[in-house]
């Protein structure tokens, strides 16, 4: 992933986590997500029902294992003082509903007494999701993957993957969220915005693209797929900048631009958000007519 295309991260000013107490933690919505903080034998020791584990030292190296950015985050820890380090090192990386147990988590009800696997904390984009169903099976291609969440859910659901991207750290992480999931994938380093770009074979049934544009790719897209394939886009539009990065029109569609994209493929779906707090996106399902 090109780093002007990054979600919003790292933003200077990030507002400091809230401490949740005992209380307010045992009563938390349903939606909060509890990421435990601590190693991997303290947790396999006892840890509370439905949590996901990632130490802090784990964040970068398993960066894909994080939840989305938006999401509510509760993380805890035997020690508060290490619950608080974690909330604030996600805060700074764009989490802004992560909160902290300011109490040992023993002081939650059951907070040592599972042992079963830690919960999956990561996901998909929830548009690929949803039209998983819509998709041809058979060889999915995700251009610049970065660490590979949507590519190694589809392999887990049967196609064959392969991701591109420009950063071999990213495909490295990718290569490593798909060795902990039991899938394999293929990577290759790609600079999708250098003008000699592999020459397009129409071998793809999927092709998708998350929060990364560059215009001039788009006729080389379309000439990815093969016949009935389908291309999958997700990215930033206009009114983005507000709220985040990316910020320079480079890397923001314009409102309606994303749906005449691909000129040769009858669009099947196509969706533009615009959330109050963001982030402001556009979507399209494509489909290269057979």
């Amino acid at each position: 992933m090109l780093p002007a295309n990054l979600p919003p991260g790292s933003e200077a000013g990030a507002p400091a986590p809230e401490a949740w107490g005992a209380d307010r933690a045992r009563t938390r919505d349903a939606d909060v997500l509890v990421l435990d903080a601590r190693d991997p034998a303290a947790f396999a020791a006892g840890h509370l029902a439905g949590a996901g584990r990632l130490a802090l030292e784990e964040f970068e190296p398993h960066r894909a294992e994080l939840p989305p950015r938006d999401a509510a985050v509760l993380v805890v820890h035997d020690e508060p003082a290490r619950a608080r380090e974690a909330a604030d090192t996600l805060a700074a990386m764009g989490y802004v509903r992560a909160t902290w147990l300011d109490a040992p988590l023993a002081a939650l009800p059951g907070g040592l007494e599972a042992r079963g696997a830690a919960t999956r904390l990561w996901r998909p984009s929830p548009f690929l999701a949803r039209v998983q169903p819509m998709l041809p099976a058979g060889r999915v291609l995700d251009l610049a993957c970065g660490s590979g969440r949507e590519l190694v859910w589809l392999a887990e659901r049967g196609w064959r993957g392969e991701g591109w991207d420009r950063a071999p750290e990213a495909l490295e992480r990718a290569r490593s969220l798909a060795h902990r999931a039991g899938v394999e994938i293929a990577t290759r380093v790609v600079d999708l915005e250098w003008r000699s770009l592999p020459e397009p074979e129409p071998v793809w049934n999927v092709v998708m693209v998350f929060r990364f544009l560059h215009r001039p790719l788009f006729p080389w897209i379309e000439r990815l797929l093969a016949p009935g394939g389908v291309i999958v886009y997700e990215t930033y539009r206009v009114g983005q900048e507000r709220f985040g990065r990316p910020k320079h029109p480079r890397f923001l569609l314009d409102p309606g631009e994303l749906a005449g994209a691909f000129p040769t493929c009858e669009v099947e779906l196509h969706e533009e958000s615009t959330p109050e707090h963001g982030p402001i996106m556009a979507r399209v399902l494509a489909r290269r007519r057979p």
